[in-house]
């Protein structure tokens, strides 16, 4: 049940102060351990211990399901939708892989989270420069083929009410750079708990549904549009919205 606003405010007062406290000294400890030579896949173990408390400590309980559909050890390129700033904190807590984020350049500028961004080998990208941008998807496909799963947000913002907007095509490039599996992603909740732009979390729970990968064959088997498409449809479906009946062949190029 949602908190009356007065009461959110409130919590506001004490979850804004876990959060920069939490991530303040979660980030300093990921700069240190970079600059002492530790390893991104360790490092990682950081960044979930951040989800996790942070979570717990807004009043967030985080479930998954699906995680059935992940063969143990594999790399995937996860495509989630986007509602709220705490679908990171969700997937961060429950994704069993080892994985990294394309994430804004603009968020590697922050003293110290930026700098510990990088350290955690997550990838800056310029949305305002296509070559630096290609330059981001080629090196975030070489994570991939080294051995890290990397996560996109298709929709390229935060949906403002909740519903799935249509997906972009340039992340689906890194699937067919790097011959890895797409796996769909919903994150369900999160919008309710933390809507976009708002800073005020209603305290509640965030599952995350993991669906049947699409194969390397499969990924291979469409052109950029149609993986992009065809994946969105996956995630609407794991959403429990309305889907389209359109033929795939003529969604192509919406994306």
């Amino acid at each position: 049940m949602s908190l009356p606003k007065p009461l959110r405010y409130l919590w506001a007062c004490w979850g804004l102060p876990w959060m920069l406290l939490l991530t303040g000294v979660i980030a300093s400890l990921v700069v240190l351990a970079g600059a002492l030579g530790v390893g991104q896949n360790r490092i990682q173990v950081l960044a979930r211990l951040w989800a996790r408390l942070l979570a717990g400590g807004v009043g967030c309980r985080i479930s998954v399901s699906g995680l059935e559909n992940l063969e143990p050890g594999a790399t995937y390129v996860f495509a989630s939708n986007h509602a709220s700033a705490l679908d990171i904190l969700a997937l961060l807590a429950v994704l069993p892989n080892n994985f990294r984020w394309i994430a804004k350049k603009e968020l590697f500028s922050i003293p110290v989270f930026g700098p510990s961004l990088k350290a955690a080998g997550y990838i800056a990208i310029d949305r305002s420069d296509n070559r630096a941008a290609m330059r981001s998807i080629i090196d975030a496909a070489q994570r991939i083929r080294d051995g890290a799963s990397v996560v996109i947000f298709p929709e390229g913002t935060r949906s403002a009410d909740g519903k799935l907007l249509p997906f972009k095509s340039g992340g689906f490039m890194l699937a067919q750079r790097s011959g890895r599996p797409v796996a769909p992603v919903a994150i369900i909740g999160s919008h309710d708990v933390l809507p976009a732009k708002s800073l005020l979390v209603d305290p509640g729970s965030i599952h995350v549904k993991i669906g049947q990968p699409l194969t390397p064959e499969e990924v291979r088997g469409l052109d950029r549009d149609q993986l992009s498409e065809l994946t969105r449809r996956r995630v609407q479906a794991l959403l429990g919205q309305e889907e389209s009946n359109a033929p795939l062949e003529t969604l192509a190029g919406q994306a």
